[in-house]
């Protein structure tokens, strides 16, 4: 199969038209006629995660983040051109040494069933849906307090450390999932709010988001962006794995955090 049978199959499992306006999506990188050798699926292609699929001959990297850093502007620092940055460069340098693809699956695999949603909250354990939406939900949980629950999301979802924000006693029962970015915008809050929820389970958050949730009386739990996500690209792996012939090799391959705790 080359790189654009295998795009056919992923976007397959994932469709294009669920993907929202602008998202860019399918074969992003690559020679679509390359034949492939082997998947290599991951939540962010760093140059780590794509040596590791270089030495297992995988060819075909199928990401949910963006594999490059664009280009903006910025009025408070100097920013390079997209080809000059070396970020950039070290991923390019990698992709076209061994002939690699790079295929994307973001906004179109969030809210499909059985993806990035429904992932985490099955890993979160929580089935009861309350209310929400496919992007993020709000489910009615058997009671525990705040503290209890940032205990369960982090053994849940792998994470060393977790960060909180409110009253750790506080009982909860209602619970709204933001997996991934969302509290990267502030305003994300307020699906929380409106669902009536006690408490808040996120991916990564801002400093902004924690403090408009602290002040309109919802408490906070921060995981980490890739730890949310990744069980929705564990699930994608198994999904292709089982659509691609039996001879083609699929890896899920975590691309980790890249920081320490001290």
């Amino acid at each position: 199969m080359n790189a654009k049978e295998v795009e056919a199959v992923v976007l397959g499992i994932s469709p294009l038209e669920r993907a929202m306006p602008g998202d860019p999506t399918g074969l992003l990188y690559g020679d679509p006629d390359i034949e492939v050798t082997g998947v290599a699926v991951t939540w962010t292609p760093t140059v780590q995660v794509l040596r590791e699929a270089a030495v297992d001959g995988l060819n075909f990297v199928l990401t949910h983040e963006i594999p490059f850093f664009a280009s903006a502007n910025s009025n408070w620092f100097r920013t390079m051109p997209e080809e000059e940055r070396p970020y950039n460069i070290a991923r390019r340098s990698i992709l076209d040494a061994h002939g690699m693809a790079v295929c994307r699956c973001h906004s179109n695999w969030d809210g499909t069933p059985g993806g990035v949603m429904d992932s985490c909250a099955e890993a979160l354990g929580f089935e009861d849906i309350a209310s929400g939406g496919d992007y993020c939900r709000t489910y009615a949980i058997e009671p525990l307090t705040v503290a209890e629950l940032a205990d369960h999301a982090k053994l849940a979802l792998g994470v060393p450390v977790v960060r909180v924000a409110g009253d750790g006693g506080r009982m909860v029962t209602l619970v709204t999932v933001m997996y991934g970015g969302l509290l990267q915008h502030w305003h994300g809050v307020d699906e929380a709010l409106l669902a009536g929820a006690d408490a808040i389970i996120c991916g990564e958050a801002l400093d902004y988001s924690f403090r408009a949730a602290v002040d309109a009386g919802i408490p906070l739990i921060e995981t980490a962006h890739i730890n949310s996500e990744n069980p929705g690209m564990r699930e994608f792996a198994r999904k292709l794995s089982a659509k691609l012939p039996p001879e083609m090799p699929v890896r899920f391959i975590d691309a980790g955090m890249p920081w320490r705790f001290f």
